[in-house]
């Protein structure tokens, strides 16, 4: 699961080399053209990343009865920090010129408010009162709910309207079906475990949403049923995978949260993708997998470096100041 993690924040890090207003690729490629097929294919077979961090989430903590809203406190602290501090730092060196009031309100929303980092601690903080669901209710009443959600969340908004949950997935909804998910495999399923079916279905339903991609703007939803299904899919094919204890890859795995909170940032992601990687140079090239490949790696190394250096720097006041928060949510 930790190697899983890793394998996640990198498809996240690819996204965003694609995104229009990060790395720019799905707003520049020519159509028709072999990189706009590619870059399609890439963003098909990445889309799954966020819900598979919740699935993990969901397998791990089923049985908790109660939750620390200290560890939310430090979630929205680093939040802030590299919010303020990457903006800050890449306006002042790099765009002097623009500050203005537009910008601070600009910096202060993309400090605090990063839509990932909110979600998922109004999710975290839900565990208790969720978990007292799972653990009290029949196998096939489990089942039963899980049906009824995959209907009106997944089914109906990719086929029809929008009009039972019109976030895309990226609201709670969608966070607490696929947490329902995670620990309905662990509860019922921990013991089912195979490597190539999942794998073989993840990869068709990567193609299905590349093609349906190139059709309906819908294809790339969190909630999109065979995004849905993929990513329950690839999670099934790590969780399948037996790997001895991994010092490195479990270190690496601390960092997954620290690494999207940097990528992420607005201000600074544009400069790392286009002036330091040099993604705009390769949205009509023939090296544009290369540069991907690059571009994503050094990014990952990048944003390990930096969160290290917070940790050794600010690390032991970071926790004393979450850890001042002792408030203990229960069911």
């Amino acid at each position: 699961m930790e190697l899983f993690r890793i394998l996640l924040i990198l498809m996240v890090i690819v996204l965003h080399y694609l995104n229009a207003g990060m790395g720019g690729a799905l707003g520049h490629t020519a159509s028709g053209s072999i990189n706009y097929y590619f870059i399609y294919l890439m963003e098909s077979l990445c889309i799954v990343a966020v819900n598979g961090f919740v699935l993990i989430t969901g397998y791990f903590s089923y049985k908790k009865n109660s939750v620390k809203v200290s560890k939310v406190a430090n979630l929205i602290l680093i939040m802030i920090f590299w919010g303020l501090l990457l903006s800050l730092l890449t306006v002042l060196i790099l765009r002097p010129q623009s500050i203005n009031m537009r910008t601070i309100k600009g910096i202060i929303e993309s400090a605090t408010n990063q839509w990932f980092v909110i979600i998922y601690c109004i999710l975290y903080l839900l565990i208790p009162f969720l978990n007292k669901i799972i653990n009290n209710i029949s196998q096939n009443s489990y089942k039963t709910l899980l049906v009824i959600g995959l209907i009106f969340f997944y089914f109906w908004p990719s086929f029809y309207t929008k009009i039972t949950v019109s976030d895309a997935g990226y609201g709670i909804v969608n966070f607490v079906y696929l947490y329902f998910i995670g620990a309905y495999i662990r509860k019922y399923h921990e013991n089912d475990k195979h490597v190539l079916s999942p794998l073989i279905i993840y990869l068709g339903c990567a193609l299905v949403t590349a093609w349906a991609s190139l059709k309906i703007g819908r294809a790339w939803d969190y909630n999109f049923i065979f995004n849905l299904i993929g990513s329950v899919a690839l999670f099934e094919v790590f969780r399948s995978i037996n790997i001895k204890h991994n010092k490195v890859i479990n270190k690496l795995a601390t960092y997954t949260f620290a690494v999207y909170l940097i990528d992420v940032n607005s201000f600074f992601n544009i400069y790392l993708y286009r002036t330091l990687f040099h993604s705009n140079n390769y949205w009509k090239s023939n090296g544009i997998f290369l540069n991907l490949i690059v571009t994503t790696i050094g990014i990952y190394v990048i944003c390990i470096v930096l969160e290290s250096l917070r940790v050794l720097l600010l690390g032991k006041a970071f926790k004393w100041l979450s850890d001042k928060v002792k408030l203990v949510v229960k069911a």
